[in-house]
């Protein structure tokens, strides 16, 4: 059995007291969760509103820290799981007892939970959060995003884990249509598209980044896959740090390298001059891009955080439709919550977990 104090060993941000009061716990596990994640917040809003005596934190965990996190949470009192983020979708999937069939697939985990016995079971939400945000009618909308993916042309920028997932979920939806996957190293992106085909016998090829510009007019939907365009710093080891938040995910990225100090605004200031050059180059091939797109093209990205990024910002003032992360996030963590992560402790508090889902997705939406 583990405490509360064993946790923090672990982690980079620091954890109230009072959690150790709850009677369960969950999280969301990444680089540094605690900086941009909404999903404490959702999740956090959704346990108020059904009355489960449950708190939901960040976990901020450093690569050389995920198996000692992983060991102290198995042994938490009331542990039921986590999110997974970059980057340690791929990290914890030799941690876990089993892995999920879908996720397996995927070769990524974005959540895993905590069975009554004490394992650990990985499974991957992203793609049914994406196909989701995409194609069923959001909190606060009319009607959906997309009326349908069949048919369409789609490219698809990154091929990480979210990536990963992406690919398989919209290869399976293109239907007669086409999924075109690029990443910042080809043979990746080959890889992956190899195998979407295979598993769904969809038309998925793959092509430089460079080559993926010149293409980008006769495309339907673009999807952001990658965590170009993702606020805050990102730690690099060796007192070193970048961003990637003034960037656009449809042309190459090269933020410059820093030392990342103490993170305030020297760090900003030494990286921006650094990085200017690279940012105003690649805005500028972003834009030009854009503006050759179809009128009706359709921009999706999974980056939430900023609730707008470059890419979007470009479409959007090109009169084409985006959509930001929020919807993904807040779909696949309703069904994390009712499915997975949560369900076995619902139904021991007499509830009936399918009948939350659309009260938990507005919920969740509303705590975003």
């Amino acid at each position: 059995m583990s405490t509360l104090d064993d946790l923090q060993r672990y982690l980079d941000n620091p954890l109230p007291a009072d959690v150790a009061e709850r009677s369960l716990l969950s999280g969301s596990m990444g680089e540094s969760p605690s900086k941009y994640s909404r999903s404490p917040a959702m999740w956090n809003a959704a346990f108020r509103e059904i009355g489960l005596d449950a708190v939901h934190m960040p976990f901020d965990v450093r690569p050389e820290n995920l198996a000692g996190f992983v060991d102290a949470a198995r042994a938490y009192p009331g542990f039921m799981g986590s999110n997974v983020t970059v980057p340690h979708k791929l990290a914890i999937m030799p941690l876990l007892d089993e892995i999920d069939p879908i996720a397996r697939e995927i070769g990524a985990v974005n959540t895993f939970m905590q069975t009554a016995d004490g394992r650990l079971v990985g499974f991957n939400t992203d793609a049914d959060g994406l196909i989701a945000s995409m194609l069923r009618t959001l909190p606060g909308e009319s009607e959906p995003f997309l009326p349908t993916l069949s048919g369409k042309r789609v490219l698809l920028l990154g091929a990480g884990g979210a990536g990963r997932a992406s690919a398989f979920a919209l290869a399976k939806q293109v239907s007669d249509g086409s999924l075109l996957l690029t990443n910042r190293s080809l043979e990746r992106a080959e890889e992956l598209a190899k195998q979407a085909a295979v598993a769904t016998g969809a038309k998925v090829t793959a092509t430089a980044q460079e080559l993926a510009l010149d293409v980008v007019w006769s495309m339907d939907v673009i999807v952001n896959a990658s965590t170009v365009g993702q606020s805050g710093m990102r730690r690099l080891g060796n007192g070193e740090a970048t961003s990637l938040e003034a960037f656009s995910s449809l042309a190459p990225a090269a933020p410059a390298v820093v030392p990342e100090g103490d993170g305030g605004a020297s760090f900003w200031r030494e990286w921006f001059a650094a990085s200017f050059k690279a940012i105003a180059e690649n805005n500028a091939r972003s834009a030009a891009a854009i503006a050759m797109c179809k009128p009706d093209a359709a921009f999706v990205d999974a980056v939430y955080s900023p609730d707008e990024t470059v890419l979007l910002r470009q479409a959007r003032l090109s009169g084409r439709k985006t959509l930001n992360g929020k919807g993904m996030l807040v779909m696949q963590a309703a069904f994390s919550f009712v499915n997975r992560m949560t369900r076995r402790h619902l139904q021991a508090a007499g509830h009936d977990p399918d009948a939350l889902y659309d009260r938990v997705v507005e919920v969740m939406a509303a705590g975003f």
